[in-house]
């Protein structure tokens, strides 16, 4: 057994934006400077990314990346302290930055494209609860973390694995609904596809899904242990996460991410007495004859990582005394 820990660094560029236009009325947010001429619109400058707000309705326009805004500084976004209840976003905005539409309750739609990225779980976080996110299209936008492909559906999975605030989701089909519901362990609750007679148009109601999980981890047979409980989520972490596994893949390839938690007496063990191992199921699709398989570990400054210690096809067995975390399967 190979166990390797590697500090990792993050470093944070910083980029100054410089704008010369002066307009009849502006406002900043996060960097970035928002004008309204008094058309009905909003300008965002040096950009052609514009809102308008009106019959009940916020609407993204343009393209590119709609920008991160300030926590501290929220009174700034040009639909603050409204109560519009619909927000479209166009298929050509790439992006949705961290604290776009944070805390604004009245928020009860969303439509936006399969090829938009959720930045971050806090540009929805707070609108209403129970919200209706209609997701528009089946391709995916990609960016490269190092070696790693992200997608804007891997971002869209991620913020519907953190938010509480029981929102459903709207596909075009089936089968883009299904895939993207059990994607995850436990499935994403409240999927639904645009025929779907179940589907809330109007209201999150009773005909509830999701939420389904399926046993994935045990302790490993040469160390039972009655006494500890041990489970894992097949989940999508967030960007810094990646960027850590990234930086120490090596020549393996990304498969896919977990959290595992281990419990004693209804407590989290963080560390344990001493290492003990544990057999993780691998996915079907990633199974073949000849692979080997590792995991990258998330720990406090550190990146562990741990070879497969059996010789089954359809698990890795690893041994650690830092189990609780967040990893990332990998494979050649």
């Amino acid at each position: 057994m190979k166990k390797i820990a590697k500090k990792f660094f993050a470093a944070v560029l910083a980029i100054a934006l410089v704008f010369t236009v002066a307009p009849v009325s502006k406002v900043e947010a996060a960097g970035e400077t928002w004008i309204n001429n008094g058309d009905g619109w909003h300008y965002l400058q040096g950009t052609d990314i514009k809102v308008k707000m009106a019959d009940n309705m916020i609407r993204i326009s343009g393209t590119g990346e709609l920008p991160d805004f300030d926590y501290w500084e929220l009174y700034k976004r040009p639909w603050d302290k409204t109560s519009y209840e619909y927000v479209t976003i166009d298929d050509t905005i790439t992006s949705i930055g961290k604290y776009a539409f944070y805390g604004v309750k009245s928020i009860k739609h969303v439509t936006m494209d399969s090829k938009t990225f959720i930045k971050d779980y806090t540009s929805f976080e707070g609108i209403s609860y129970m919200p209706i996110f209609r997701i528009n299209g089946k391709q995916e936008r990609t960016e490269m973390i190092g070696t790693i492909p992200y997608t804007s559906l891997d971002s869209i999975k991620a913020f519907a694995q953190t938010n509480s605030m029981g929102a459903c989701y709207i596909f075009d089909d089936k089968n883009t609904a299904t895939a993207f519901q059990t994607s995850v362990n436990p499935s994403i609750w409240n999927v639904y596809w645009a025929t779907d007679e179940d589907a809330p148009w109007a209201d999150v109601n009773s005909n509830s899904n999701g939420g389904v999980a399926t046993p994935i981890l045990r302790l490993a047979n040469t160390n039972p242990d009655p006494s500890y409980k041990v489970s894992a989520q097949r989940r999508y972490p967030g960007r810094a996460c990646y960027e850590a596994y990234a930086a120490f893949i090596g020549d393996y390839t990304f498969a896919t991410t977990y959290s595992m938690v281990v419990e004693k007496s209804n407590k989290v063990v963080e560390k344990t007495d001493k290492p003990m191992q544990y057999t993780l199921t691998i996915p079907q699709k990633y199974r073949q004859v000849g692979r080997s398989f590792r995991l990258l570990a998330i720990g406090y400054g550190v990146v562990n990582i741990y070879d497969d210690l059996d010789m089954n096809l359809d698990t890795i067995t690893f041994e650690t005394d830092t189990p609780t975390t967040a990893y990332a399967l990998v494979y050649k």
